[in-house]
């Protein structure tokens, strides 16, 4: 893919902050990229981080308009921010990359010391995220002119880097005791839910902890049935549809909020799904294929589920010809 002239010159004319910010951004996902790829090849529920990189970098490239019009143009009227609201900022963006670039580096040389991937690796991910989106706050201060910006169009400037910040997070296991304790609430609110609802229709299932016996074998609900697995890859593509499709910040939030009422959703009736399956044909008969089938069933079903809201987000109640006679 060529890069046009005019891309070059406006890419030339950006300040000097901002072409360092675009450089550490990469050189350190680059990096974190190399540490995660361990993961996302050896964790099945974690495969999809290698499409993490890419969407982010797409939605800097999708909002490359709005980046180079903000240093392209002269500081907006935006009425003048208290003196102390701009060295508050600055003091807490500041805070941000000095404890986060502190973090990146010690637990980067934890990680090379012991080769643990656990801890290390979700902390640096952690201190990734805050340093980058201190650096475009940092970067957002002048125009290409010189000109100072002023406090409320560089928070808006910052916001537009929110989703290539933060997903990296979503894409690397949190702490192992966090995780096993988000682990088990899901396995025993899943294995009740579907004994109670067996029970109800009739038939003969005993529940035992997070195990569902029945009178020719049983199912245990076991951590990949919990839903915390498909609950990551649910929040990732939520996270990135809000970002693509959605303008306001509350739509935004709802649909990522969707997107894990979804997961947790479809997972029950993919639980329900196996359990009857096992019920009526053996314990054994849920293992290779249709167990797969059943996991892949939650991701299909939270996305077509995330479109149609995406769809009914974009629907304005203002006929067409009202909104065109307010411009």
């Amino acid at each position: 893919m060529s890069v046009s002239g005019g891309t070059l010159s406006k890419i030339k004319s950006l300040p000097m902050a901002a072409k360092l910010y675009s450089v550490v951004y990469v050189g350190m996902g680059a990096t974190l990229c190399v540490l995660l790829s361990y993961i996302w090849s050896n964790r099945l529920d974690y495969s999809f981080g290698y499409f993490v990189p890419l969407f982010a970098l797409y939605i800097i490239y999708d909002r490359s308009g709005k980046i180079f019009a903000y240093f392209s143009e002269p500081s907006g009227v935006c009425g003048k921010s208290p003196r102390i609201a701009d060295v508050l900022c600055d003091m807490l963006f500041g805070a941000m990359i000095l404890l986060g670039l502190f973090g990146y580096v010690f637990f980067a040389w934890l990680f090379y010391l012991s080769q643990n991937r656990g801890t290390p690796a979700f902390v640096i991910t952690f201190c990734f995220s805050f340093v980058s989106l201190a650096m475009a706050y940092f970067a957002s201060e002048t125009n290409s002119a010189g000109e100072k910006k002023c406090l409320g169009e560089r928070l808006k400037f910052v916001s537009m880097f929110v989703f290539p910040c933060f997903i990296w997070i979503v894409a690397v296991p949190t702490f192992g005791a966090v995780e096993e304790k988000i682990s088990l609430m899901l396995l025993s609110v899943v294995a009740d839910v579907v004994y109670h609802i067996m029970d109800f229709f009739g038939y003969i299932v005993t529940l035992r902890g997070n195990v569902i016996e029945f009178p020719r074998g049983s199912v245990g609900v076991a951590d990949a049935c919990s839903g915390i697995r498909s609950l990551t890859a649910c929040l990732f593509a939520g996270s990135f549809l809000s970002a693509v499709m959605l303008n306001r910040l509350w739509k935004k939030i709802a649909l990522v909020l969707l997107s894990m009422v979804f997961a947790f959703f479809n997972n029950i009736l993919r639980a329900l799904f196996l359990s009857f399956w096992a019920y009526e044909n053996g314990s054994d008969s849920i293992g290779g294929f249709v167990h797969d089938a059943a996991g892949y069933f939650v991701l299909i079903m939270t996305v077509l589920g995330l479109l149609v809201m995406v769809g009914i987000f974009q629907i304005n109640p203002v006929p067409k010809e009202f909104r065109e006679s307010r411009k």
